[in-house]
Order: C-alpha cells, then structure tokens, then sequence
C-alpha cells in the first residue's frame, strides 16, 4: 500500500524534478557544479593551447606579493616556486629557476608591482622572453549557503569557504608589454559549521584552508595565464652583428633548430584592451633570417635578406 502511494506521489513530483535539475546543477550543490565553471573545468582539450611560436618561450616568475597581509615572509617565494613548477609542467615553456629570480628583484630593490623597464631590464639579463609579477590579492573565510542552500536556508546549514585570489601579469622582455593581466581564483569548501539560519560573517582561516585555497588559485592563474603566453611570438635580441651573420642569446635550451626562419618586422603601433594587456600590430618585414648554427645556449643566424642592426628583436611564429 505505501509502495503504491509512493510511487503515485513520485510520478507527480517528476515533471518539477525534472525542472530543478539544471539548477541542481548549476547552483553550486556538488561537483557537477565546481567542474562546470569556467575557472575550474580545466580537462583535457579544454586545457590545452597551440602555442603561434615553433620555439620555447623562456619565462621567470617573480616572488609573489603579499598585499593581504598573511605575514608569513615565506608565502610569496614559495608561491612563485609552486607557479615555477606547474608552468614547467607544460612543453611550450622552459622555466628559470625561482631562485634566480628572487636575486634579481632583490638586487634591484624591486618589491612593489613590476614596471615595464624592469621587466626589459631582468629579461635582458637573464635572457627570458617573458617575466611575470604576481601578487596575493585576496584571502577570505566565509560562512554562508551557496547554490539551493540559499533557498531551503531554515532546513540546511551554513557551509564554509575559502576564497583565495592571485593576481598574475605577464611582460614581454621585447616591448615592456603587457601580455596576460589575469586572476586566479580557488575556492576550496571547508564544510558545514553553522546550523543557526541567520549566522553569518567571516572567521579566520587556517593554515590549512589557506594552503588549499592558494593551491586552487595557482592552477586557475595557470590555465587563464596561458591564454596570453600562447599568442606571444618568441622574440630574440641580436647580440652582435657581423657581415652577413648574427647572433642570438638562445640555443638548444629552448628548441632552436637549423634552417628555422625569423623574421624582423617594422612595429606598426600596439593597441591594449581594457584590462591592460597589449597586442602589437607588426609592420612591414625588413629582413628574413635562417639559424645556420645553434649551441646550447646561442645561436647564428645567416641574414637571407634585408637589414639587421645590433639591438634588433628578431621574431620566430607559425602562421
């Protein structure tokens, strides 16, 4: 007899269940959900990216900032190595050591947000093709009901989270330009703690939820980092000048290869969006160039044809 009455009521509840179950989905209840959002869905294809250079790009990373006031000195310099190590995961990249990064912002005072200069100025000398300054912008504990807790709020309890946020800027060594200016998010649930309907307001975090917290940001700024370093052509500074040979600081440490083309274009003008990132337009090719010769750590290149002055920036992309 129940069986049957439940089943009766079970049939006329279906078409509302049907109903709610996108917002089940979308509304923060479980994992559907974490994995549906843009910032964490980062699977498979959807994480992968083609790079417009056939070379490795060379980058360094920055000691983070810490502009929330943690007051541990360690957590900018650990955080810059856990980014250094997950950007080194990808092929496309040849990572500088955290290491020589620090002695190069200390050894020129540099612990406020990176100017364009100093970006060419660490890039020139330690021959990266890009260096990124990072900076932790937000910690924060909350308690509160996401998603269908919001609604049932007298029949469920108040869940518990961390939201962390770094900031990550990348520059091209090149230019000073602003090549990815993006943020990472990572939210890391900690469970119910309130069961009162009215409670609410942040407590402080633990070592651990923060831990997590940052451990999600850095692969959500990883992700939305690349979106900037995978339209960046690699850019190489010809280092000296001899009849109809040049030389590069870069070799078999990122990719280099025989018969490779570059390519020094006249630059145009550079455009940036609203966010601050800059695109440059290329101008007219003034000269072509083939790599003749490549070692571990430089290069010669034979001029095919045009003119290439000492200085120059030459470039290397698949069109």
């Amino acid at each position: 007899m129940f069986s049957k009455i439940f089943g009766h009521l079970l049939k006329a509840a279906m078409p509302l269940l049907i109903a709610l179950a996108p917002l089940f989905l979308m509304s923060g209840c479980g994992v559907f959900s974490d994995l549906a959002r843009d910032n964490k869905w980062h699977l498979g294809s959807l994480g992968t990216k083609s790079f417009v250079s056939p070379v490795k790009l060379k980058v360094g990373i920055l000691p983070f900032r810490d502009e929330v006031g943690l007051g541990t000195p360690e957590a900018g310099p650990n955080l810059s190595v856990l980014m250094t190590e997950k950007f080194a995961e990808n092929s496309n990249l040849v990572m500088v050591s955290p290491q020589e990064m620090g002695q190069a912002a200390s050894s020129r005072g540099i612990t406020s947000e990176l100017t364009p200069e100093q970006a060419i100025e660490i890039g020139q000398s330690l021959g990266l093709n890009v260096v990124m300054d990072g900076s932790i912008s937000q910690v924060e504990q909350i308690q509160q009901r996401r998603g269908w807790r919001r609604i049932a709020r007298f029949f469920t309890s108040q869940q518990g989270y961390l939201d962390a946020t770094l900031t990550l800027i990348a520059y091209d060594t090149a230019t000073g330009l602003v090549v990815s200016s993006r943020a990472g998010e990572g939210e890391y649930r900690m469970g119910s703690e309130d069961k009162d309907p009215f409670a609410v307001g942040p407590t402080s975090p633990s070592p651990e939820a923060i831990a997590e917290g940052l451990e999600l940001a850095i692969e959500d700024a990883y992700y939305r980092t690349l979106d900037g370093l995978a339209y960046t052509p690699f850019k190489a500074r010809v280092l000296n000048h001899s009849g109809s040979t040049v030389t590069i600081g870069f070799g078999q440490d990122v990719g280099l290869k025989k018969g490779l083309e570059f390519l020094n274009l006249d630059q145009a003008e550079s455009i940036s969006n609203h966010i601050g990132v800059s695109y440059v337009l290329p101008g007219k090719v003034m000269a072509r160039l083939k790599v003749s010769e490549v070692g571990e750590n430089s290069s010669q290149l034979e001029i095919v044809e045009g003119e290439v002055n000492q200085g120059d920036y030459i470039l290397s992309w698949e069109r």
